[in-house]
């Protein structure tokens, strides 16, 4: 019987970082996904069905935060977790309250063990 591999959907348009998380993800096992835009992982967390979303809040056509507020308002993508990554610390207060309880932020960038921990606790439910 084949092991369960958590799917993770990367949204950055840095395909440079993306690709880096990317390779970082599946070299611990998991499932991972890219997409560049807002509108794109609006269409795959419907089709794709992701454990996790790690989504970049500064996107070329709807802002991270704006693609949250979409997901959350969808009745079958809002049980979806997401981690929002931002290069802007100062914009985290701001967020806080667009976010489901899955929710988390992280700052990008950001040591890649901390978002290494973050997303394994967000993807098996523990802290």
């Amino acid at each position: 019987m084949p092991k369960f591999k958590p799917k993770i959907l990367i949204v950055d348009d840095e395909a440079q970082g993306r690709e880096a998380l990317a390779q970082t993800l599946r070299g611990r096992g998991y499932e991972v996904l890219e997409a560049a835009t807002g509108k794109e992982v609006l269409s795959r967390a419907k089709s794709e069905w992701p454990t996790l979303i790690i989504l970049d809040v500064i996107l070329p056509d709807i802002p991270g935060t704006k693609v949250l507020e979409q997901l959350r308002a969808d009745p079958i993508a809002k049980a979806i977790p997401v981690l929002l990554l931002t290069a802007k610390p100062d914009v985290v207060g701001e967020l806080s309250g667009l976010s489901g309880k899955s929710d988390r932020f992280a700052e990008k960038p950001g040591r890649m063990e901390d978002l290494l921990k973050t997303v394994h606790e967000m993807v098996t439910g523990t802290q």
